[in-house]
């Protein structure tokens, strides 16, 4: 390498960096202080993040890093690179080990799913597997309209992205129409928005049924705020991270009229699907931990 391209190698590595730090959402700088302010968040929708992954030989399913970095047009593994395979990682796409990023089986889902309702249903999940995104989806009704405005104050107060919180809402839009959970075209400066529930996948592995089929048969996601009281109050603490918690979206009602009082009996069933490398181990673990809270299997 001459001097002449190490310098300008070197410029164009400063400049990426500044550049990937403004879109990434790293925050401002306050003035007074001079400290940063604001959340980061995800660097890529989730159509680029597909694109992206899409670099992985699909039979191989790995990649060098430094590979990877420059199949996506990048000198080496540095700058916007990092901020590009944070992304991926957090739409769980791929896992880095050691010098090799890997597909995770979501990513091969995703790519090569033998249909496109399989390819659909891993986009969504994908789309809700990082938080930000699962946080904000979950605060908002579905099948209604629903104000922007009141998304954007969730995102500003409760997630505690100040800056570039347009940037951030136009990924969110535009990853919820990928994976097919928006309906219309995403707007940031819309006035309102409409999302559709997102079906939990069975955990016999076959296709969930689509609401015209069986409506009170859909598995949602449950609300991320009340995941852990629900996995302590089963003694399951132990498996959240390895875990997807879903509810029925509709349920059954039982109605008691006695004593000039009437009773209304909810009936949602809530499911846990923990992801195992050794079944009779845990599940040897996992009937403990029910009995030890009251409950018969």
């Amino acid at each position: 390498m001459t001097e002449t391209n190490a310098v300008a190698e070197k410029t164009d590595d400063a400049e990426t960096v500044a550049e990937s730090d403004a879109d990434f959402g790293n925050g401002g700088v306050d003035e007074k202080s001079g400290r940063r302010y604001g959340r980061s968040f995800i660097y890529l929708a989730l159509k680029d993040a597909e694109e992206a992954v899409r670099k992985i030989d699909g039979n191989e399913r790995r990649v060098l890093k430094k590979n990877f970095a420059q199949a996506l047009g990048h000198s080496d593994a540095v700058g916007r690179f990092t901020h590009k395979l944070a992304a991926l990682k957090g739409y769980d796409l791929v896992k880095v080990q050691g010098d090799n990023v890997k597909l995770t089986d979501l990513a091969v889902e995703m790519l090569y799913g033998p249909t496109e309702q399989a390819r659909l249903r891993a986009r969504a999940k994908a789309f809700l597997s990082y938080p930000l995104f699962k946080e904000t989806f979950v605060q908002c009704p579905k099948n209604q309209d629903h104000k922007m405005s009141f998304v954007d104050d969730f995102v500003r107060v409760t997630l505690k992205i100040v800056n570039d919180r347009e940037t951030f809402l136009r990924r969110f839009l535009e990853s919820a129409a990928y994976a097919g959970l928006l309906d219309g075209k995403p707007d940031a400066k819309a006035e309102t928005i409409r999302l559709r529930p997102a079906v939990a996948a069975p955990t016999n592995g076959e296709a969930p049924q689509t609401p015209a089929e069986s409506p009170d048969a859909q598995w949602v996601i449950f609300p991320p705020n009340e995941i852990g009281s629900l996995l302590d109050g089963l003694g399951l603490t132990s498996y959240s991270e390895r875990c997807d918690v879903s509810q029925r979206a509709a349920g059954e009602i039982a109605i008691n009229m006695a004593d000039r009082k009437i009773t209304i009996e909810l009936r949602r069933p809530q499911r846990v699907v923990i992801r195992t490398d050794d079944m009779l181990a845990d599940v040897t673990e996992i009937l403990k931990a029910l009995k030890s809270k009251g409950f018969k299997t």
